[in-house]
């Protein structure tokens, strides 16, 4: 179950509650229970009737070159459930003008107390993905454009965030979604 939330006059969804955690990306809050959807028994988690309060938000965008464009935050808790917790917690992410969107790895200090800081310039790998927007448009204005995404992590030979040098001698690295395998394939099986 996805929430709508305005975060800075934009509405995005974030997760508070899934029907099979075993299908989940993201691990929501609350103790897992028992819970039967669709005559299947799996074990549900999080609370789908959460009442939130309004926060104040803000919008942070960059452009670090022309070439690049206008790039926008997008906080992490928008991206829970959508892709596997392991990449939202290893990367910042920026949405681009054509709206795909790169996440650069995030760094710690070093000798400090792992507050996260920023890109890592001695990190080897860049998030990108590409989104593909299904046919007619949305004009409510609450996230409903549907779209699937191409998610790849390609390795570059440094990450300053002005530029993207690839290292042609490591492979591109697909995400497969087991989901949405068809039925009777390989990766359904899996």
């Amino acid at each position: 179950h996805l929430r709508t939330l305005e975060y800075g006059r934009r509405h995005l969804r974030t997760l508070e509650y899934t029907s099979n955690m075993s299908l989940c990306l993201h691990e929501v809050s609350g103790d897992p229970y028992p819970d039967r959807v669709g005559g299947v028994l799996a074990m549900s988690g999080g609370i789908p009737m959460t009442t939130l309060s309004p926060e104040p938000s803000l919008i942070i965008t960059r452009a670090l070159n022309s070439e690049m464009g206008t790039q926008t935050m997008i906080p992490s808790r928008f991206l829970a459930g959508l892709i596997p917790d392991c990449l939202v917690e290893k990367y910042v992410f920026w949405q681009c003008e054509d709206d795909n969107i790169i996440g650069y790895e995030i760094r710690k200090e070093k000798g400090g107390d792992d507050d996260i800081v920023g890109a890592d310039t001695q990190s080897s790998t860049r998030l990108k993905i590409d989104l593909n927007k299904h046919a007619g448009s949305d004009k409510s204005g609450f996230c409903n454009t549907s779209a699937d995404a191409l998610v790849r992590r390609i390795a570059v030979k440094d990450s300053f965030e002005e530029s993207e040098d690839i290292d042609p001698n490591r492979p591109v690295l697909t995400l497969l979604n087991v989901v949405m395998a068809q039925p009777g394939s390989l990766l359904k099986e899996i």
